[in-house]
């Protein structure tokens, strides 16, 4: 039997916006977190019997940078830009990718000068006419492929505050701050008796705080701007402004 958390679950790749609030119809605000999800480009698409196991590496947020070599060598193989996020998700539907609408060809717009305003029409007519994709390497996948869900699971590296002390990362109480105290922002005794004779791991002192990987589960979805590629979750997401999520259909959805 499949464990649930790993069934084959739809996901996709965005980028953290901002925080804001929208208003119900009844007046009630609710606090938003906006997701800039997509479009993701295919990179590769891994079988069983090549790979192993099935899966589809996607990327998000093209860059011009050069990736490490061998990397580098199968996107210069494949046509396609490097991305500064990738991951791999279990699957990509069909159905989810993207039309691919192609341009319009170029005329002289001095012979005809009624062509411009034509452009408008002809633009959505040939998006009508568009096929969808192949799940093949160069391939786009879209916000709409969350469209049809509730809930999503949304895993992201929390902000950073660098080297904490026990007050600010564990939520320890000061000492008092007269009659002589000298234990103020001190973690106090961290020591052992003879035996063991060691500080036990585990122990809550100062270090690094943040700048972990946490997954904010069964968030719901508010709202998708497909045009945009923007989807709106309810309450807040790990990670700062411009950090990198991996978003995931909630098992529960």
């Amino acid at each position: 039997m499949v464990s649930p958390s790993r069934q084959n679950r739809k996901a996709l790749l965005g980028k953290k916006v901002g925080m804001t609030q929208i208003f119900t119809e009844e007046g009630t605000r609710v606090p938003v977190t906006v997701i800039q999800a997509g479009p993701c480009t295919v990179l590769r698409v891994k079988t069983p019997e090549k790979d192993g196991y099935s899966a589809v590496q996607l990327g998000f947020d093209a860059t011009k940078k050069p990736r490490k070599k061998p990397q580098q060598d199968e996107l210069d193989r494949l046509g396609i830009p490097g991305h500064r996020f990738v991951r791999e998700v279990p699957f990509v539907a069909s159905e989810d990718l993207m039309a691919s609408v192609a341009s319009a060809p170029s005329e002289d717009s001095s012979s005809k000068p009624e062509a411009a305003s034509d452009e408008p029409a002809a633009a959505a007519d040939a998006a009508a006419d568009a096929e969808p994709q192949e799940l093949a390497p160069g391939a786009r996948v879209g916000v709409s492929a969350l469209k049809d869900i509730g809930l999503v699971d949304i895993q992201g590296i929390t902000k950073g505050r660098g080297f904490t002390g026990t007050i600010k990362r564990h939520g320890f109480s000061t000492g008092d701050h007269s009659h002589g105290s000298k234990n103020v922002r001190e973690p106090g005794s961290t020591g052992m008796h003879t035996d063991p004779g060691r500080v036990l791991k585990g122990k809550k002192m100062a270090g690094q705080h943040g700048n972990a990987p946490r997954k904010a589960r069964n968030i719901s979805v508010v709202g998708i701007e497909e045009e945009d590629q923007l989807l709106i979750v309810k309450g807040a997401v790990p990670g700062p402004r411009g950090g990198y999520l991996y978003i995931q259909e909630s098992l529960i959805s």
